[in-house]
């Protein structure tokens, strides 16, 4: 039995486990990466928004002492200001709300680097549809630097404004606003308010990321598949199913070859069982002639030679007892060369051992009582297996008679079949000598035979009986086993999968 090192090592080379393994690792990674990112972005933003804020309040600080004194004489003087610093790459507005009676609105006085009459229209139209000129229209006292995009300049026009600084400076006169804020391109307005994922290096990097874990996951779950096809083919196999092949079922080219070597090795296994029933029909046949023939020919010399001829008929007899023996060998050959090609292809019909044992056991019944010995069935109803009928004949038969051969008179013999798990197990269990624990294990072995020889038959037993039992097992997909009995004696249990 594998220890617990080798059961933890298998699990660990599991392709399920590497899978689930696999599968894990690409679902964390990308959330420790956008935590960590997250926080990275929220930390580069609050920088750049400081710098650009600081940026367009050094801009506005610039253009607050003009304000104070504006008049018209002064307005070429605001507008050669604003371009000086709308060249460091800002975009700059000065804005004027008259301080009359009634309703009054904003008024562009200066602005860099629009131009013209038509792009100034569109500059106050962007700042209407921003909502900033609202939210002076309801308070012109406060100087509050904030960061918000604003539309783009035309319709063609990619991105938006980032407004940096607004500052509202109240006059005698009205209320001067400077508006300072990053055109669009720049690294402040494609960053701030943005979320990292958007960026076109991110996307790449993120489906790079999610290829690479379907083909990392594709190849455990095809390797995964395709190993299931080959379970499902095997199974197919010792079902005994037609035209069932493991290339057929391949779809890894990687494995095509060993799928081919599967298959020819089914073929050489096949072919290997078929010359092995062959081979021992033939030799029993070839056998079984000059036997017969040489048994036939002891009846003439027996009437030819005188009865008190005692040296030839002893010779005699000792010729017709080992052609019987040798009748029996050429027939115990033949089993177990039928017992191993039942190993390379195991029989697959349905077979009711319960029926099949109850009716066995009386027969056995009736022969345990002629030798004063008890028979105890205890046979569970309806347990189906997968095998051969003879073969399953042959294993209770050799147990009983293994039992009725120890048991001495008076004693009893169990013969116990019930369901355990996936399976049937048989147990046959006598009251005889037993057999010492350090034996237990040879007992199944060929030509092992512990019984005293008979006085009129000399090695009448070839050792195959246990032998057989065993092999049979295995050829029907079980175990064979033997014990100590609870109150002495030897137990011989049988398992064999039940029928599906």
């Amino acid at each position: 039995m594998p220890s617990l090192t080798d059961r933890l090592s298998l699990r660990l080379r599991s392709f399920v486990l590497k899978l689930a393994a696999a599968g894990l690792i690409f679902a964390i990674v990308p959330v420790l990466l956008y935590q960590r990112f997250g926080a990275a972005e929220a930390e580069r933003n609050a920088l750049l928004l400081r710098l650009v804020q600081d940026q367009g309040r050094f801009a506005g600080e610039a253009v607050a002492p003009l304000l104070d004194r504006f008049s018209p004489r002064e307005a070429d003087r605001l507008a050669a200001q604003v371009n000086r610093l709308a060249a460091g790459g800002l975009s700059v507005k000065v804005l004027f709300r008259p301080a009359i009676p009634g309703p009054a609105h904003f008024l562009l006085v200066a602005s860099a680097p629009e131009t013209g009459a038509e792009q100034a229209r569109a500059a106050m139209a962007r700042l209407v549809a921003s909502g900033v000129l609202a939210s002076l229209d309801r308070s012109c006292a406060g100087n509050a630097p904030l960061a918000l995009r604003l539309p783009a300049a035309s319709a063609s026009s990619a991105g938006g404004e980032l407004l940096t600084y607004l500052a509202p400076h109240a006059t005698r006169r009205g209320c001067w606003v400077i508006l300072a804020a990053q055109p669009a391109g720049t690294l402040a307005e494609r960053t701030i308010g943005r979320p990292y994922w958007r960026m076109p290096e991110v996307r790449l990097a993120a489906a790079i990321y999610l290829l690479m874990a379907v083909l990392v996951l594709s190849i455990f779950t095809d390797a995964g598949r395709n190993l299931r096809r080959f379970r499902n083919a095997a199974r197919a196999l010792g079902r005994g199913e037609p035209d069932v092949s493991f290339v057929a079922g391949n779809r890894v080219p990687e494995l095509a070859e060993a799928a081919a070597e599967f298959d020819a090795m089914v073929a050489t296994l096949r072919r290997a069982e078929g010359l092995l029933r062959q081979a021992a029909e033939e030799n029993a046949h070839a056998l079984k002639g000059p036997l017969a023939v040489i048994s036939q020919s002891l009846e003439p010399l027996r009437r030819a030679i005188p009865p008190d001829e005692v040296r030839a008929q002893r010779s005699l007899e000792i010729i017709a007892q080992s052609v019987e023996r040798m009748d029996g060998l050429v027939a115990a050959v033949r089993r177990i060369d039928e017992t191993i090609a039942n190993l390379i292809d195991r029989p697959r019909r349905r077979v009711d051992l319960s029926a099949l044992l109850e009716r066995l056991g009386q027969g056995y019944a009736r022969l345990a009582a002629e030798r004063s010995v008890g028979l105890d069935l205890r046979l569970a109803p309806g347990l189906v297996v997968t095998g051969s009928e003879d073969l399953l004949e042959t294993i209770a038969e050799n147990l009983l008679d293994n039992a009725l051969d120890y048991a001495p008179p008076g004693s009893r013999i169990g013969l116990d079949l019930h369901a355990e798990g996936d399976g049937a197990r048989l147990c046959v269990l006598d009251q005889g000598p037993g057999v010492a624990e350090g034996e237990l294990g040879r007992i199944f072995d060929r030509h092992q035979s512990r019984r005293p020889k008979g006085a009129d038959e000399p090695d009448a037993h070839y050792g195959l009986g246990l032998w057989l039992v065993r092999r049979n097992a295995e050829a029907m997909g079980g175990r064979a086993w033997a014990g100590q009995g609870p109150d002495g004696g030897l137990v011989v249990s049988v398992s064999l999968p039940l029928a599906r």
